[in-house]
């Protein structure tokens, strides 16, 4: 287990020993003489760990997860205890009521727009081709942001259900990335795994053709 694994579970253990909030000069005290670190050291090693569980919260967020499935789910990958991990919840969710709303650039909203489109019709296509899914095999649409482009992906089921899972990732053909307005997230032989910018992860979320009904 990393330095900083331990750190979070220590962390945690105290606070939770002790029953009350340790200010951040005592906690910082403490875990430099457990770890034989410096106070820097330790100072350090807990903002980045901050910033990650921040991270964390905000990508589930906005992936759509909210309520007692959002906090389980961070509870979980952050390893903080329940009312830690409430607190944070709802403190990103201030966070993020009180920003000023970013105004997304056309050009992006036209682009992701176009592969909106593609996941749609591939989403029809997935569902109708059932001798495919029994081979395991799709052959689908490119789902990139040129809106010509109609060339075909072949990807198996089982990645397939996989992508669909997060509605901020799209597939591509290699080359068919735009760094622009998206991060590459996996590469393959036969197709790029691209995951969208924060400033559109509205636009793709909303347009999941998986989302739950509300």
């Amino acid at each position: 287990m990393g330095k900083g694994s331990s750190r979070t579970s220590m962390e945690s253990n105290r606070d939770e020993a002790h029953g009350q909030e340790t200010s951040r000069d005592e906690l910082t005290a403490w875990l430099a003489a457990e770890t034989n670190s410096s106070a820097a050291e330790v100072a350090e090693g807990l903002e980045a760990g901050e910033r990650r569980r921040a991270f964390v919260v905000d990508e589930l967020a906005d992936a759509g997860f909210t309520g007692p499935e959002l906090l389980e789910l961070v509870v979980r990958l952050t390893g903080l205890p329940r009312r830690a991990a409430k607190a944070l919840v709802a403190e990103r969710a201030q966070r993020i009521a009180s920003a000023e709303p970013v105004e997304v650039p056309e050009r992006d909203v036209r682009l992701v727009g176009n592969e909106i489109r593609f996941r749609s019709l591939n989403e029809q296509l997935a569902a109708l081709d059932e001798t495919a899914r029994v081979a395991g095999m799709l052959t689908l649409v490119c789902e990139c942001s040129d809106r010509s482009c109609w060339k075909p992906v072949e990807i198996e089921v089982a990645e397939y259900d996989w992508l669909r899972q997060d509605p901020l990732r799209f597939v591509v053909l290699p080359g068919h990335e735009a760094p622009a307005i998206e991060d590459v997230a996996e590469r393959h032989p036969r197709f790029v795994v691209i995951r969208k910018h924060p400033e559109t992860h509205a636009e793709a979320a909303l347009a999941d053709p998986r989302r739950p009904p509300t």
